[in-house]
C-alpha cells in the first residue's frame, strides 16, 4: 500500500485523538471511486479531536495495514466498514481473520461496526459477525454520529449505548424495525478531494449532483432506496468550483434525475474551466444534441437499454422505446465518442428465447447506426430488497449459464465483444441480498476459502424462497429489521404490474406526492 500515489491524504498525529480505521472490503481503486467512502474519511478527519485512516481488501492481506500511518488493524479504537456490495461480505470477514480479531464480537474487544447502501438493503447475513450498523446518509448521520464516537470513546460497551441514540443505528439484537436515516435536504453537493491515478475511474474528483433517481426501474434497489430523489439548491453548485484542482477530471454522480438545462450549463462551465468530463451513466433518451459538446474528452459512453425487446422493458419499466434507444445511436454517428458500452441483463422475470435474441439484434442495429466499437456487459438478474422485484426467483444457475453462452455466441457472430458477469457471483448475491443470519456458516466458509458449490450442499432452510421467490403476504426477513419509508403495498402493485408487462410512470417532483409512501416518511404529513 505505500507505494500507491494519490492526492489529498490526511495524516494526523495520534496522540490525545480517537484513532478509527475505515475499511473498504474491496480493491483499493475500487474504493477510490466510492464518494461515500472518500466523504466518510474527509468528513471523519475534520474533526480535531479524531483520526481516520483507511484499509482496503486485497488478495494478500498478510500484511494488512492503514494506508496513511501502516499500522494494524488491532491498534485502532473502532472499526468502521463501508459496504456497496453484497458479494463484498465474505471480504469482510477475511479482513477481520487477517487481522487476528475474532468473527464473535461477544469475543471481540474491538468494537466493529458496517454502513453502506447493501447493507440498507438487508444487514442480517453479517448479524452474528458485527457489532452494529449505520444505515443512513452521511448528511443525516454526522453530527451525532461523531458526538457518540467523542463520548464512547475506547469503553465498547458505553461506545454501542451512545450509538443507539444515533438515527440510523442497527444493533444486532434490535430493537427492530430501525427506520434508515436521510436528509430531507442537501445543502450542497457532495465532493471529493483525495484523488488518485490508480483509481477506477482515474485522477478525477467525484461531484454528486443529484441524489438518487425516480424512473422507477423495477430491479433497480439504488433507485427505490433513495427515494425521494433530492438534489442541492442549483445555486450551491458554484461554491464548489473553488474546491476542484485546476485541469482536472470531475466525474458528475447522479444524473439520470436531472433536469437537462442543468446538466448542459454545469458541464459547460467546468468545460470553460479547463475541466475534462467524466459520466457515470446518462439514460439514453437525455442524448441529445445540445450534449454533444460535453462529450469531446470523452472515449467510452455507457448506456444501459438493460432489455433488448420492447415487451420485456415494460416489465421492467424501462420506459425506453426501441425508436428513442435507435434515434440516439443515429445522432452518436456525429459525435466524438469513440466506443459505446450496452448494460443488458438475462434472467429477468418474464424472459423467453425471443428476449434474448432480441439483445443481440438491438446491440447489431446500435453498431450500425452508430458507427462505434461495441461492447456488450451481460448481467444475470439478481431480485433485490426494497424493488418490486423482491418477490422474483432467481434463475437456475445452470439455465444462466445456457443462456449466457446463447447471449455470447450471437453477438460474437456479429464482431460484437462481449463482457459477461459471472453467475457463481450472481448466485452468491442473491443469497446474500435476501438472506438471513443463518448464513453465517456459509459466509464463514467463503472467507476460509472453501467454495461456494461445496457449501450450498447441506444449505440452511432459509434458502429456498431466495432462488425459488417469496410468496405474496410471506414475511419478508428484511422487513423485520429495516425500514426505508417504502410502502410494500406499493412495491407489491408494481410486481404485479410487471407480471402484466405495464409501465408506471417515473417519480413526480413534488413532495406532496404519496404513492410510495417515501415522501411521506421523510417530509411528513404537511
Amino acid at each position: 500500500m505505500n507505494t500507491i500515489r494519490e492526492i489529498g491524504t490526511i495524516r494526523k498525529k495520534w496522540r490525545d485523538r480517537l484513532p478509527i480505521a475505515l475499511v473498504f472490503p474491496h480493491l483499493y481503486s475500487v474504493g477510490m471511486a466510492n464518494l461515500g467512502f472518500l466523504s466518510l474519511y474527509e468528513t471523519l478527519n475534520r474533526e480535531e479531536d479524531l483520526v481516520c485512516e483507511r484499509f482496503f481488501w486485497s488478495e494478500d492481506l498478510s500484511r494488512l495495514r492503514s494506508l496513511e500511518s501502516e499500522r494494524p488493524l488491532r491498534d485502532f479504537a473502532l472499526v468502521l466498514f463501508s459496504v456497496p456490495f453484497e458479494a463484498d461480505y465474505p471480504r469482510v470477514l477475511q479482513i477481520l481473520l487477517a487481522a487476528g480479531l475474532p468473527l464473535n464480537p461477544r469475543k471481540r474487544r474491538l468494537p466493529v461496526l458496517a454502513g453502506g447502501i447493501a447493507l440498507w438493503l438487508n444487514p442480517r447475513p453479517l448479524f452474528p459477525f458485527l457489532d452494529g450498523f449505520l444505515l443512513g446518509e452521511l448528511e443525516a448521520l454526522n453530527r451525532a454520529l461523531i458526538e457518540a464516537l467523542r463520548k464512547g470513546g475506547e469503553n465498547k460497551p458505553l461506545l454501542l449505548e451512545q450509538l443507539s441514540r444515533v438515527p440510523g443505528f442497527l444493533h444486532p439484537e434490535g430493537p427492530f424495525p430501525v427506520n434508515i436515516a436521510k436528509a430531507p435536504e442537501l445543502r450542497r453537493p457532495l465532493v471529493s478531494h483525495l484523488r488518485s491515478p490508480e483509481a477506477e475511474f482515474g485522477e478525477c474528483q467525484l461531484v454528486e449532483v443529484t441524489r438518487g433517481c425516480g424512473q422507477g426501474c423495477r430491479f433497480c434497489a439504488a433507485g427505490y432506496l433513495y427515494r425521494p430523489p433530492r438534489r442541492p439548491p442549483a445555486d450551491t453548485f458554484p461554491e464548489i468550483f473553488s474546491e476542484l484542482a485546476p485541469g482536472v477530471k470531475v466525474g458528475l454522480i447522479g444524473l439520470e434525475f436531472l433536469p437537462q438545462e442543468e446538466i448542459v450549463t454545469f458541464a459547460r462551465e467546468l468545460l470553460r474551466r479547463g475541466h475534462g468530463l467524466s459520466f457515470s451513466s446518462l439514460r439514453v433518451d437525455a442524448l441529445r444534441e445540445e450534449l454533444k459538446e460535453l462529450f469531446s474528452g470523452t472515449r467510452t459512453l455507457t448506456l444501459a437499454p438493460e432489455a433488448g425487446s420492447p415487451r420485456l422493458r415494460r416489465i421492467i419499466n424501462k420506459r425506453l422505446p426501441e425508436e428513442t434507444i435507435l434515434s440516439a445511436a443515429r445522432r452518436l454517428k456525429t459525435w466524438p465518442v469513440r466506443r459505446l458500452k450496452l448494460y443488458f441483463m438475462f434472467g429477468l422475470p418474464g424472459e423467453t428465447e425471443e428476449d434474448l435474441r432480441a439483445i443481440a439484434q438491438l446491440a447489431g442495429k446500435i453498431r450500425e447506426l452508430s458507427g462505434k466499437e461495441i461492447t456488450v456487459s451481460l448481467s444475470p438478474f439478481v431480485p433485490k430488497p426494497w424493488t418490486p422485484f423482491q418477490w422474483a426467483r432467481f434463475e437456475d444457475p445452470e439455465i444462466l449459464k445456457k443462456k449466457a453462452r446463447f447471449l455470447k455466441r450471437l453477438l460474437l457472430r456479429q464482431g460484437i465483444r462481449v463482457s459477461l458477469e459471472s453467475v457463481r457471483m450472481a448466485r452468491l448475491q442473491a443469497l446474500l441480498s435476501r438472506g438471513k443470519e443463518d448464513l453465517a456458516p456459509l459466509l464463514t466458509g467463503l472467507a476460509r476459502g472453501e467454495p461456494l458449490s461445496r457449501l450450498l450442499r447441506t444449505p440452511p432452510d432459509s434458502i429456498r424462497p431466495i432462488f425459488s421467490g417469496f410468496e405474496p403476504g410471506s414475511p419478508l426477513p428484511w422487513e423485520e429489521v429495516v425500514r426505508t419509508g417504502l410502502d410494500r403495498d406499493f412495491l407489491f402493485q408494481e410486481w404485479e404490474k410487471a407480471l402484466r408487462a405495464e409501465e408506471s410512470p417515473p417519480c413526480p417532483s413534488t413532495r406532496k406526492c404519496r404513492r410510495c409512501g417515501a415522501c411521506l416518511t421523510l417530509y411528513g404529513s404537511s
